[in-house]
């Protein structure tokens, strides 16, 4: 569950796996407590939360140590220093709770599903034994608080749902390390939880069933912070969010809302509050107390306004630090290692009012709301130099949700934009601390390096392409692709065709887009080539999910450009790019539209990287899991040589990339492709498609959604992006280990047959060997009593009613295309077609083209709804679709399907899905009656399949006439 990182680019390192996550770039700067310093005398690290991942840095030799194992975004963390373990949780559906070997970084125990939605805050006790947890909840009044001693095989303590009339949803936990409580043989321990108005006061005794708890009265008028217990005393101290601190403790003064044991408030101190300020404080405002920290014999704050301060247990300040270069501070941890001549044995008048006596404290971090993270040292108080006062920049990085990610090629820089509309540059080779802010205010939307990696590319929501001159380090005049300056639609995406000289363009609009770097037209002067408008084409009906550049020989044997995209409306476009010299204002001529969906929308596509000059052939994905070739076969023809079942795990693929773009021309080179599914889930496929799922895999990248993903030309570094997790991971992929993951000594029989419900032994499999085997007899004619000579081979025809009786019901389209798949199979290599299909070919088939997920009454009424009102459509409603739209059926075709189904032949008024699928469909489950199996065995002596096998038998025994 972890990985030791010796260098971004290693030359000589055991792979874990063929994915491997080498560093990640961002952590959970918001989250509280998420930040903890675990330098002593013998290392310099920190640990943060990165996303589902844990990060121990090594600032002293800027390494990481990636802690992998959550599924789901980790939402709090601790750390103990006195055993040197680290603590972390995430929230979610089968979340986790993991205890963490500091020193090693090995998992030393994972209590699975600690709530049932995972933690909301999470503290551990001083001597590292005992554990307080607080779920996280959509519903705040059925929020839980747990105890727990990770050292047992049973960790539970115990564990209470929170009064829901508290009404206020708890936040932050904090245990009470001071000496416990022993009488009897009983020891009772305590801590408190902390919400916006209230905090309650826990404790159990060993071997009770149940917390006891109280809670004081609310504060309605402040907004509490956090909550810290006062060593060696009762006090408890918590912050708000106007500068106050409130100090609670036991009095002997009782009220109406305290027992003479519990505490109340006592006090309230005004730390950062300027409402009896001067004017000139009064101008920077109320200071939030956003942290409380106790370190020795200081109470420590971190505060909104970006100061710290430390103050003794009688609230008088003691040092302060204002001059730092930081935000509103997030989170505050004090390391074990003291600055060179501290005397820790000497003692200090702690009652004095010298101010001569120095800070006794170690070093500690600050983190704030810019995603900085500083080291600071006591003795920087006492500088007077203002730039030694500052402290040490430890990490400065990505503050806003990520929007898109590109890797420069030939190069060590990956660029990504955010929301904040900030464009960064960071060199995953130097890995520098900070980032590289080359661009602000651009609206953007999607970026990507050309290939040749001399611009970058900035799409904008109001319809500008901005380029960035990598060399000149310099933006470039910005592009439009609107005709008006009322017209500005969103640029959603972007590609590059290989040469670098051209690229594309699509919008919410509709529209495709072509820019090309060239002379302008427009120019009568013609000093340098500059990127211009090349043209623009509107031809689809619903959004454009993707487009994609591809290359083909002309008759003259040149490469000709061409322009592919596909949409919402399942329609695919094919654009000629012209020369200029053809048409030099609008070079993107439209060539052919297409349709290759009836029932699912396309989601991305690519140019296929196979057999590239020979044949023109597209990747297209669709949502229901599907990979599907489509061959350009000539001006008027597009057929779909292949389809196969691409991966199903974590939901259908948003994004396609080609792994290793350095060989795509090397035919004999082995290519990858890598995919998205744009939920947690990345991947590779090795190329050629063949439907094999051995030769796919895919991780869990990211707890959320993955907004873009890129790579290096090599393809060994693989950039996957996380959004609104602020985080890059960055895999190196191992492409020997892709082949020994890949490779299989099962047969494509066995493999194809794994994948059918029951396998190779089930009853799904035995349907498709009956129906295959009485195709065959139909195909010889069925009505003789002469001796048949079967060969093991159908007609192409036979596919559908195969197809049908299997249960899948394939349009007209998709029986053509797995008719034309077959035809086209071997075209390229003899120029001849395929007429018939052996049994392993028709399972190949099925698997690849039967729907993954069936259809049920949920999916029914959801199309009813599209189609019609309210989950449901009047008769003439559907019969005028069934008639008029997609594959539409005559007057006589609709009759007897009507007969078919209805005894009367006449549908109700009003259909839904339940009338639909019960009564017209008869979308029922049979229950086999008792004495089933009885009859199924009488029937055995004409099973088809001992039938075919007998004829097949007899074909090899001499025909006498």
């Amino acid at each position: 569950m972890q990985q030791f990182e010796e260098d971004i680019l290693p030359q000589e390192k055991v792979k874990l796996s063929a994915m491997n996550l080498q560093r990640t770039l961002g952590f959970n700067y918001l989250m509280i407590n998420g930040v903890h310093s675990l330098t002593n005398e013998n290392r310099e690290e920190i640990f943060y939360a990165s996303a589902n991942t844990g990060v121990i840095y090594d600032y002293r030799n800027n390494q990481q140590r990636l802690l992998q194992g959550h599924c789901h975004k980790i939402t709090c963390t601790a750390y103990c220093p006195a055993r040197d373990i680290i603590l972390t949780a995430d929230s979610g559906q089968q979340s986790m709770l993991v205890i963490w070997d500091a020193k090693t970084g090995v998992p030393l125990k994972t209590i699975f599903d600690p709530h049932a939605n995972g933690c909301q805050a999470i503290d551990i006790s001083q001597n590292g034994q005992f554990i307080v947890t607080l779920s996280k909840e959509e519903d705040e009044r059925r929020q839980t608080i747990t105890f727990w001693d990770w050292t047992l095989e049973d960790s539970q303590l115990v564990s209470t749902i929170i009064d829901p009339e508290l009404e206020d949803y708890q936040i932050f936990v904090q245990i009470n390390n001071n000496q416990l409580e022993q009488k009897n043989n009983v020891t009772t321990y305590e801590f408190a939880t902390t919400g916006k108005t209230r905090i309650v006061f826990w404790s159990w005794e060993t071997g009770a069933k149940g917390l006891e708890y109280y809670s004081p009265e609310r504060q309605r008028t402040r907004t509490l912070t956090q909550t810290v217990f006062l060593p060696g005393s009762a006090q408890v101290v918590t912050g708000t969010q106007d500068g106050f601190i409130i100090v609670w403790d036991v009095s002997l003064i009782l009220d109406e809302y305290a027992q003479p044991d519990e505490r109340r408030v006592i006090k309230m101190v005004n730390l950062m509050n300027v409402s009896n300020k001067s004017e000139t404080q009064k101008k920077k405002g109320n200071a939030s107390i956003n942290i409380l920290r106790v370190q020795g014999k200081y109470l420590v704050i971190g505060a909104s306004n970006g100061s710290v301060r430390f103050y003794d247990f009688q609230y008088r300040i003691k040092a302060w630090f204002e001059d730092i270069d930081i935000g509103e501070i997030t989170n505050l941890s004090f390391s074990d290692k003291y600055e060179d001549g501290i005397n820790l044995n000497q003692s200090y008048d702690e009652e004095g009012d010298d101010d001569s006596q120095p800070l006794v404290a170690p070093e500690f971090i600050v983190v704030d709301n810019e995603a900085k993270i500083i080291l600071l040292k006591p003795s920087q108080f006492e500088e007077i130099d203002k730039q030694k006062k500052l402290g040490k920049l430890l990490l400065s990085s990505i503050i806003s949700p990520i929007v898109s990610i590109s890797v420069r090629p030939n190069s060590q820089v990956v660029a990504f934009s955010c929301e904040n509309n900030r464009i960064y540059e960071w060199d995953f080779k130097v890995r520098s601390e900070s980032l590289n802010e080359i661009g602000s205010d651009l609206h953007n939307t999607f970026i990507e390096y050309s290939p040749d990696g001399n611009y970058l590319s900035v799409c904008s929501k109001y319809g500008t392409v901005h380029l960035y001159d990598v060399k000149e380090k310099k933006w470039l005049k910005q592009l439009q692709v609107s005709e008006t300056d009322k017209a500005k639609p969103k640029i959603t995406f972007l590609t590059f065709s290989n040469d670098s000289k051209y690229f594309a363009t699509i919008d919410e609009s509709f529209a495709v887009s072509v820019f090309n770097f060239d002379y302008d037209p427009n120019s009568q002067q013609k000093q340098q080539k500059e990127w211009i408008f090349a043209g623009k084409t509107r031809v689809h009906h619903g959004t454009i999910r993707s487009i994609a550049f591809g290359e083909t020989l002309d008759d003259k044997n040149q490469i000709q450009l061409k322009l592919f995209s596909i949409a919402e409306d399942m329609r695919l476009a094919e654009y000629d790019i012209l020369d200029p010299s053809q048409s030099p204002y609008n070079r993107v001529k439209l060539k052919q539209v297409f349709s290759i969906e009836q029932e699912c929308v396309p989601t991305s596509c690519i140019w296929y990287p196979i057999n590239m000059h020979k044949e023109d052939v597209l990747l297209a994905v669709n949502e229901d899991y599907k990979l599907k070739l489509w061959s350009v076969m000539d001006e008027k023809l597009i057929i779909c040589k292949k389809t196969c079942l691409g991966p199903t795990f974590g939901g259908p693929i948003k994004r396609l990339l080609l792994l290793n773009p350095n060989d795509i021309k090397n035919e004999f080179q082995d290519k990858y492709l890598a995919y998205s599914t744009g939920k947690q889930v990345v991947g590779i496929i090795k190329l050629p498609l063949d439907g094999n799922p051995n030769k796919s895999m895919g991780i869990i990248a990211h707890p959320d959604k993955v907004v873009d993903i890129s790579s290096t030309q090599d393809g060994q570094l693989f950039f996957t992006s996380g959004g609104d997790d602020f985080t890059i991971n960055i895999w190196g992929v191992d492409f020997a280990a892709l082949e020994e993951n890949f490779f299989t000594n099962e047969k494509e029989y066995d493999i194809f047959s794994n994948l059918l419900e029951g396998g190779p032994d089930g009853q799904t499999l035995v349907d498709l060997k009956d129906f295959f085997y009485y195709s065959q007899i139909r195909s010889k004619d069925e009505h003789t009593t002469k001796a048949r000579k079967l060969d093991g081979r159908v007609p192409l025809e036979a596919i559908a009613n195969m197809m049908r009786s299997m249960g899948y019901y394939p349009t007209n389209q998709e029986i053509q295309n797995m008719m034309n798949e077959i035809k086209f199979s071997k075209y390229i290599e003899t120029g001849e077609y395929v007429t018939e299909l052996e049994i392993n070919t028709f399972l190949q088939l099925y698997v690849n083209h039967k729907p993954v997920y069936g259809v049920g009454k949920n999916q029914v009424h959801d199309a009813l709804k599209v189609i019609g009102q309210d989950g449901s459509i009047t008769k003439q409603d559907l019969i005028n679709i069934l008639m008029n739209e997609g594959e539409k059926l005559t007057q006589k075709e609709l009759d007897e399907a009507l007969y078919a189904l209805i005894p009367d032949g006449q549908l109700p008024q009003k259909i839904d899905a339940h009338n639909l699928c019960d009564d017209i469909l008869g979308i029922i489950i049979y229950l086999f009656p008792k004495g089933f199996e009885d009859l199924e065995a009488s029937l055995r002596d004409d099973h088809p399949t001992q039938q075919v096998e007998q004829e097949q038998q007899e074909e090899d025994e001499p025909q006498q006439q």
